[in-house]
């Protein structure tokens, strides 16, 4: 039995309506916190300079970890997928909780689209929450559930998740280490659903790779309809909060 659109909608619509205000209040929690958090800079770390233009590449995580819908066939192996992605934030939530990992970032001055970006990101993404990276373990694990019905395009999405993890390090958003962390358990959560009882490989047919035109349009659009609040100041920018350390 083939996914409708209508069960790819509203498995979308309720695995983000659980998980992301999850992520969310944590991050807001420790932001606001009292309690000491962790600083994990390492060699790399110090030595990637401060390039706002990647922001373009750290919100392209917020799509491709949609590629998978436009790649699975198969119910089964869709609830598998939405099992490792809630099972990244089972192995994520206690440790953001009993161990929290920030950022030491000094504020950007907003100056033009790119810094806006940065502004806008660090205004719904509170660093308290860095290790693990949910951002590369979402788009690791994209990548996974992709290559596992077309090679071709997963190496693709490979490709894109190392950017991404490099987009974290180039807007002080993470550490290395934190990405390096969260690809791993992106790794662990897939074998635990995929490798543990084997699915038959007709369950891993695949939609036309012109399907992921849908996700990237969508991309498209949202970058464009973000430089339009740049150039429209739909965002006033003392509005904004101070985007350092803590709020």
């Amino acid at each position: 039995m083939q996914l409708t659109l209508t069960r790819r909608f509203v498995t979308l619509a309720l695995t983000g309506a659980v998980l992301l205000p999850i992520y969310w209040a944590i991050g807001i929690y420790t932001a606001r916190s009292h309690e000491p958090v962790h600083m994990l800079p390492t060699f790399i770390d110090r030595n990637v300079p401060l390039e706002p233009a990647w922001v373009v590449v750290y919100a392209m995580v917020f799509l491709q970890c949609l590629a998978p819908l436009a790649t699975i066939t198969d119910p089964r192996v869709l609830n598998r997928t939405v099992g490792a992605y809630f099972t990244l934030y089972l192995f994520g939530t206690p440790v953001w909780l009993l161990y929290p990992v920030a950022v030491e970032r000094d504020p950007v001055p907003i100056t033009d689209l790119w810094t806006y970006g940065i502004g806008i990101v660090r205004y719904i993404d509170p660093p308290g929450n860095c290790m693990p990276s949910m951002h590369v373990a979402l788009a690791v694990m994209a990548t996974l559930a992709v290559y596992r019905h077309d090679m071709l395009v997963g190496r693709l999405l490979g490709v894109s998740a190392a950017m991404i993890w490099w987009s974290t390090l180039a807007i002080r958003q993470h550490y290395a280490t934190d990405g390096l962390v969260g690809a791993g358990m992106a790794v662990l959560a897939d074998r635990l659903w995929f490798d543990l009882i084997p699915l038959p490989a007709e369950a891993f047919d695949r939609l036309p790779r012109a399907t992921h035109g849908v996700w990237l349009g969508v991309f498209v659009v949202a970058v464009l309809f973000l430089m339009s609040g740049w150039w429209l100041h739909w965002v006033p920018l003392d509005q904004l909060p101070p985007n350092s350390l803590r709020w």
